[in-house]
């Protein structure tokens, strides 16, 4: 069982998040189809090694989006700072990793090693999707018609069973958490202003010089793939994992596995 959630004062918002264990700093970002609460197993396993921090990211779970313009990667920071961490390894998955890779850019004093989970990060230039095209319609429909049941569906769809697979292939317990997620994300009408860095980490990979590992579901959607292979490929000497049975939560769905290598990389 985790302890009670910590809370830091960022620009404009309070952030939630929970530390436990002792040792290294390691830090845990989620998805955007996620919250906190999705690093549960892996603050459970390494937190007998390391002082484990997973903060939801604005918007999400128990962090407001807030009245002024933000960084995500500034709401990180400022949970370091108060916890007096001069510098941790960070594993990001999705949304969680493009915050991590802003940080590595941005604040490479402050990352000691980085760990990307299907990762697409903007600024790079993707293929057309059907999959996701044609999902994206009817995600569009059910949010016109507040289902967001059926949103949550669509998402699972997307993101759990990937391209490659029937619908109902990543496990039920998994697709109904998704939908649990989702439904809470779905009551965030505004967003607010996020201070993107400019210019984007995606066209500044060369300069990343912190150790990298990019882990990919070998069932995510093609994008993902995409991006991560690009990712792994223009950050020197970063390696690449594709992880078999797995979509975008590799994390969950493949947990030992993933904890195997993550285990590996932080050795």
């Amino acid at each position: 069982m985790l302890p009670m959630p910590l809370y830091v004062d960022a620009v404009g918002a309070r952030v939630a998040f929970d530390a436990i264990g002792h040792g290294p700093d390691l830090v845990f970002l989620h998805a955007g189809i996620a919250d906190r609460s999705m690093w549960a197993p892996q603050l459970e396993a390494f937190s007998t090694r390391f002082r484990c921090i997973a903060p939801d990211l604005r918007g999400f779970g128990e962090t407001p989006v807030g009245s002024e313009p933000y960084s995500r990667r500034d709401d990180v920071l400022a949970i370091l700072d108060d916890l007096g961490v001069a510098s941790a390894a960070i594993v990001g998955c999705s949304l969680g990793g493009a915050v991590a890779l802003d940080l590595a850019v941005e604040h490479p004093d402050r990352v000691d090693k980085i760990v990307l989970v299907g990762v697409a990060p903007p600024g790079l230039d993707y293929a057309s999707d059907p999959f996701l095209e044609d999902l994206g319609r009817a995600h569009q429909e059910a949010i016109c018609n507040g289902d967001h049941r059926e949103v949550g569906r669509i998402v699972a769809r997307a993101y759990l069973d990937g391209p490659r697979r029937p619908e109902g292939s990543s496990p039920e317990w998994l697709r109904e958490q998704v939908i649990e997620w989702s439904l809470a994300i779905s009551q965030i009408d505004d967003w607010g202003e996020h201070v993107e860095l400019d210019p984007p980490a995606s066209q500044r990979l060369e300069e990343v010089r912190t150790p990298t590992l990019v882990i990919v579901g070998a069932e995510d959607i093609d994008s993902v793939l995409e991006g991560c292979r690009t990712v792994a490929a223009e950050i020197p000497e970063a390696a690449l994992v594709e992880l078999a049975g797995a979509a975008h939560l590799p994390n969950l769905e493949r947990r030992a596995e993933f904890d195997s290598v993550l285990t590996a990389f932080l050795s």
